[in-house]
């Protein structure tokens, strides 16, 4: 207990299943968690950041709920902004939010789905680096941790848009990592691995494998340790929640 005490850890994507298993890990370990996520689900799964925020506080940590579609410029700016303003720092972003189109065929993905896909996968992790990034360059130390996926590199999950999104959010992970490296700032893709979250709860396919995928709790400890690393430490890797503990993070 206590890793990240005094740290400042922004999670996106936190009102539910991955992010906020992560938020409520962050809050055990002793950081300042802000959740954040959109104020409402548009396919109506259940799930606030308000109600992420307050269950840290219940479990004796501290935490801030900051509405904010992560696709919008505006938004972004003002949720790092207000982070700054009320903390003075920020040590750790997780860019956990995200959306899937799966199992439709390319031509069924009409040209507004797509981008919205896009936008909230790809642009939502440029956007957030984009305005956290000063931040932790000024400080000349930081952790950003994004959530990967093994479909970036395997076609045959049906899922062009998300596939394709995902791919991009490695490499873009791992050109930013050489990036900021001189100011000492991590950026590295966790891979989660299939959940049992309220999301692949309504993916059909996803029920043929259920038994074998983890509760979103398993994946805490692993971001932990990244959330801890710097750019001496590790950077630029892609790593799999899987072998946490075998491969990495011994």
């Amino acid at each position: 207990m206590d890793k990240m005490r005094g740290m400042v850890a922004i999670v996106t994507g936190s009102s539910r299943g991955l992010g906020r298993a992560i938020a409520l890990e962050y809050g055990r370990e002793g950081a300042m968690v802000v959740a954040c996520a959109r104020p409402a689900s548009p396919t109506q799964l259940p799930g606030t950041v308000a109600e992420t925020a307050q269950a840290i506080l219940d479990q004796g940590g501290e935490s801030l709920a900051i509405a904010c579609d992560v696709s919008d410029e505006a938004q972004v700016k003002s949720m790092i902004q207000q982070v700054v303003d009320r903390h003075g720092k920020v040590d750790v972003l997780v860019n956990n939010a995200g959306i899937m189109i799966l199992g439709e065929s390319f031509l069924d993905i009409e040209p507004g789905r797509w981008d919205q896909l896009m936008n909230v996968n790809l642009r939502g992790a440029y956007l957030t680096c984009r305005y956290v990034l000063p931040v932790m360059m000024s400080q000349r130390r930081g952790s950003i941790v994004n959530i990967g996926s093994f479909a970036a590199s395997d076609p045959r999950i049906n899922g062009t848009a998300y596939c394709t999104s995902k791919a991009a959010l490695h490499m873009f992970s791992q050109c930013l990592a050489q990036d900021v490296r001189e100011y000492n700032i991590a950026v590295n893709i966790l891979d989660p691995g299939s959940m049992k979250s309220e999301g692949s709860s309504v993916i059909p396919w996803a029920q043929h494998d259920w038994d074998q995928r983890v509760e979103p709790e398993v994946v805490g400890p692993s971001a932990v340790y990244l959330a801890l690393r710097d750019a001496e430490s590790l950077t630029g890797q892609m790593v799999l929640r899987s072998e946490f503990g075998q491969t990495w993070g011994k």
